[in-house]
């Protein structure tokens, strides 16, 4: 009995390690597949990421979320913009962008461009993009473990947390950073069927994708309809931003200060209908008090007041501008930014 129970455990063991090897090699050999998100999600990211850590002759820089990608073209505001938003981004990730990008370059101007869903700190992306594309380096993934447990809560988390819940989840986290092959095991079967059914077809399309943030410098349109009527807003939710998303809206504007830099924020645009919901909400209320006293808070920031509302026919989907609505509101943006920034 003994010597079956030895070969037993032996034979899973092998089992284990040789499984583990081989979500590991897939996770190294193809990424885009088998680190959980759309294979298309690695692509736009990870190009967004190299424009950060690369020395450029810009020093205008605007960073967002994906409606920041698709709300600026920079090439329309100028021979020194670049537009450095990530889709599913936040304050988190605006400010390391900022901090990355001032190692290696002179900027005089950021704007941002976020929709209220992520400033207040509502995007399900940071588990599902930025800790496994390893935006975050170790050391920037430990201090946010350091702000967390100031706060008490897990970052982009839907409740309280006890202390030994909240170090738990931190390290399930961070396996899941270092790729720790068993994180991704859930995930893994899909990430086959992905890179075995739809390869043929994500090549084209990354590399459409790809030339376009090349060619107009970080834009990109996320949707190619020609007009959308979705709404996708909640108009009874009250707009209350977390601590640990404005903690690094802290960070990034003592940088600013630090740097010189002129900071100027705009909202991204929604589509009529969803701003059709939006006005006179309870929505609307809570995010005009909520901008009202960060500008208290930030005497030097700039709120540009471009419109929040845009024809239904100039969104290519629920969310994100099209061609034609980024010409309309790159166009409104670069007035308004000659008549702010002097």
């Amino acid at each position: 009995m003994k010597p079956f129970i030895i070969k037993v455990i032996k034979y899973l063991l092998l089992a284990t390690l040789l499984s583990g090897l081989i979500i590991f090699l897939c996770l190294l050999t193809k990424p885009a597949f088998f680190l959980g998100a759309p294979a298309l999600d690695y692509y736009y990211c990870t190009h967004q990421y190299e424009q950060i850590n690369k020395k450029t002759r810009f020093s205008n820089i605007i960073i967002g979320d994906s409606k920041g990608n698709a709300a600026l073209n920079p090439v329309m505001l100028g021979d020194k913009w670049v537009n450095l938003s990530i889709p599913g981004s936040d304050f988190f990730e605006g400010y390391i962008t900022v901090k990355r990008y001032l190692q290696h370059n002179n900027a005089d101007t950021v704007v941002m461009v976020y929709g209220l869903n992520y400033i207040a700190e509502n995007s399900p992306y940071f588990p599902l993009r930025t800790i496994p594309f390893q935006f975050v380096s170790y050391s920037e993934l430990n201090e946010l473990e350091q702000v967390e447990r100031k706060y008490k809560y897990v970052f982009h988390g839907t409740a309280l947390r006890g202390p030994l819940n909240l170090t738990w989840h931190q390290f399930d986290r961070k396996l899941k950073y270092l790729h720790f092959p068993f994180s991704y095991r859930a995930t893994f079967i899909d990430g086959w069927n992905k890179l075995c059914t739809s390869q043929a077809d994500i090549n084209p399309k990354k590399e459409k994708i790809l030339k376009q943030l090349s060619d107009y410098r970080g834009y990109m349109n996320f949707g190619d309809a020609d007009s959308n009527n979705t709404d996708g807003v909640n108009p009874d939710y009250h707009f209350n931003p977390k601590q640990i998303s404005q903690h690094y809206l802290d960070l990034l504007m003592k940088l600013a200060a630090e740097k010189k830099l002129t900071v100027i924020l705009a909202i991204a645009p929604m589509n009529q209908a969803s701003f059709s919901s939006y006005c006179n909400s309870k929505l609307e209320s809570t995010a005009n008090a909520y901008f009202k006293n960060l500008q208290k808070k930030y005497p030097d920031l700039i709120i540009l007041e471009t419109p929040l509302g845009l024809p239904n026919s100039m969104f290519g989907d629920p969310y994100h501008l099209n061609k034609k609505g980024t010409s309309v509101f790159s166009e409104i943006t670069r007035n308004k930014l000659s008549e702010k920034v002097q």
